[in-house]
């Protein structure tokens, strides 16, 4: 895992920044070149003006140009005891290997409109329905949730901005590896263009959320590796340690599994940040530190999403998800968890869930996680459901084999859970959730269940089996009727559910069903907001008539019928008048046919959502 440091420097431990940095990443504008390029010696002033001319870098917006073999300038730097602080930076900086100019949009935080992106959530924005979250009436990023009563004095959120910006980021870091720089010990540093607080535009955009989000985000999205279980990866993480407490019969059983896990991650590097105090005030240093907070905890939520992800059937089974889920409660004592193993789930009547799992070798399992904020201990919860089937073959009803290998993505929903909640955890936030991880393995035997079986749903509503490979809907069916018991104010599932979806929206948006307008508009504007958008979807009763049976109340799949939408009518009659919403990232939690896609979406999503309702607690 890749992370982020601050440092709040002055003259003398702004240059330890780059001790031990390989590249240091200079943010710019042709108007900025002149004051940025007064820090360095006169040498390597002079080396840099030349790699300018010769590569035709001039510092406008996209141009990038990486200077290297500043080393060897190390003792040619301007000899002034009177300045000796700023003489040590000169010589700090030629010291560097690799020095990256990148050049920025820095007028895009000047003007008063955002580019022109036209989104759902800009009329929504507008509204004034109180039921709807509007994120511009809180301070930038959902990372202020845990400090509300600071937010009336930081700026605010602007969602095209946020995404224009993160899209220029990505462009960086794709250039970056284009280059062969790798994201290992990278550092950036404002380096101040005047002495005049007011007036230095570096240290000015440094501030402002959306633009240190928007850097962080790309950063670690691009610096994600999943080393994998090769036998010359010997390294150990100590970034997640492992449940190594459960019951001896566990520890002996999974000993193997987590030594080979446990080589599969580790600390893959660190952007350094290095932002001059004196150019910021007590508001602007909390919202700074706030965001770090906030995108370092999205961070490791989605990197163990997409490792978990990345995990193969034979190691990700059901077994290791509820002990990743017991781990999560361990860390943290705002978290608890049980565990329904197939005895308990019998007894519920839990019966499309166990169908699902019924041709396994593994055991099916169902992990709640509770976190309960501080003196919300009676507030109705946020109810969580992933979609956790650790691998796909589509039972009877055979998926094609040339990418059913791809099919151990199908716990993604799952991983978004354990994610989001470890996340909430860190950060604090002040709101009620329970994550359910619904996790089964949809395999072939003599006990697998069959197309034309009948099955009684947990709800007491029968199913008729039309496809085996519609079991996610089973599954997350069960799972949806037994959240009702925790009377939440909402349901949300996450899984990857239908390829209907990907050829409606692609990789692009996550397809969204809801019985309750409120929560679905709350849910495209946090997704605006997050850059992790998704997009609704009708459910109309026109749409129910494809789901009927004659012999049951229902098929799990429509004849005639676009099939996300179809899925969504399925899963609706199972909420009945609970405020509910499906979300189907088939699309956007992997990318399909590829491997090591994994995306940690919609980690974003939620967390923003989450924040926000976090906040409207603190009211």
């Amino acid at each position: 895992m890749i992370k982020a440091n601050l440092t709040w420097a002055n003259e003398s431990n702004k240059a330890e920044t780059l001790d031990d940095s390989d590249c240091l990443l200079i943010l710019t504008t042709p108007e900025l070149l002149a004051s940025q390029l007064f820090h360095f010696s006169t040498l390597a002033k002079t080396y840099i003006e030349q790699v300018f001319d010769d590569e035709g870098f001039a510092g406008n917006k996209g141009q990038c140009v990486l200077v290297q073999g500043l080393k060897a300038f190390k003792t040619s730097y301007i000899s002034d005891t009177e300045n000796s602080g700023k003489n040590k930076i000169s010589q700090q900086l030629a010291e560097v290997k690799r020095v990256l100019f990148y050049g920025v949009d820095f007028a895009l935080f000047e003007a008063s409109d955002a580019p022109n992106v036209s989104s759902r959530a800009s009329t929504l924005s507008k509204t004034n329905d109180p039921s709807i979250v509007n994120r511009s009436s809180y301070a930038s990023d959902s990372n202020s949730a845990f400090y509300s009563k600071i937010t009336s004095d930081l700026k605010q959120t602007n969602a095209p901005a946020f995404r224009y910006l993160e899209q220029q980021f990505d462009a960086l870091f794709k250039k970056l590896k284009s280059v062969s720089v790798t994201l290992e010990k990278l550092s950036f540093m404002a380096l101040s263009s005047t002495e005049t607080v007011s007036s230095d535009p570096v240290n000015t955009i440094a501030s402002h959320s959306q633009f240190l989000s928007a850097l962080l985000r790309s950063y670690f999205k691009h610096g994600y590796h999943f080393k994998g279980y090769k036998t010359n990866n010997r390294s150990v993480s100590s970034s997640r340690a492992r449940d190594d407490n459960n019951n001896a019969n566990s520890v002996e059983k999974n000993a193997a599994t987590n030594e080979a896990i446990n080589q599969a991650t580790d600390i893959r590097g660190t952007l350094s940040l290095a932002l001059d105090a004196k150019h910021f005030n007590k508001a602007q240093k909390r919202l700074v530190s706030h965001t770090i907070r906030y995108e370092s905890a999205l961070n490791a939520a989605m990197t163990w999403a997409k490792d978990l992800a990345h995990m193969p059937a034979n190691l990700c089974t059901p077994d290791y998800l509820a002990e990743q889920a017991l781990h999560l409660a361990q860390t943290f004592n705002t978290v608890s968890c049980d565990i329904l193993n197939e005895s308990a789930l019998k007894q519920l009547g839990m019966n499309g869930y166990l169908a699902v799992n019924a041709g396994s070798q593994f055991a099916a399992t169902m992990s709640i996680l509770r976190y309960t904020a501080k003196g919300l201990e009676n507030s109705p919860p946020v109810v969580l459901i992933g979609k956790g089937v650790t691998f796909d073959s589509g039972g009877i009803t055979l998926k094609r084999s040339p990418d059913m290998r791809h099919m151990i993505y199908d716990m993604a929903g799952a991983g978004c859970v354990l994610g989001v909640i470890q996340a909430v955890a860190t950060l604090g936030l002040n709101i009620n959730i329970i994550g359910i991880v619904a996790s089964a393995d949809n395999a072939i035997d003599g006990s697998a269940y069959r197309p034309g079986d009948i099955i009684t749903m947990h709800s007491g509503k029968t199913v008729e089996v039309m496809s085996t490979d519609a079991e996610g809907r089973m599954l997350m069916a069960d799972a949806i009727s037994y959240a009702k018991q925790f009377s939440p104010s909402v349901i949300i599932d996450i899984a990857t559910l239908t390829g209907a979806a990907i050829s409606a929206l692609g990789h692009k948006a996550t397809a969204l069903f809801s019985n309750a307008p409120a929560l679905e508009s709350a849910l495209v504007e946090a997704g605006e907001q997050a850059n992790d958008r998704c997009w609704p979807f009708p459910l109309w009763p026109e749409y129910q008539d494809a789901i009927t049976s004659q012999h049951a109340d229902m098929m799990n799949t429509g004849i005639n019928s676009p099939g996300a939408i179809s899925a969504g009518c399925f899963l609706s009659r199972f909420a009945d008048g609970t405020p509910w919403a499906h979300l189907d990232v088939a699309g956007t939690a992997f990318t399909y046919t590829k491997s090591l896609s994994a995306t940690g979406r919609p980690i974003p999503l939620l967390l923003s959502y989450l924040s926000s309702c976090a906040i409207k607690n603190n009211q």
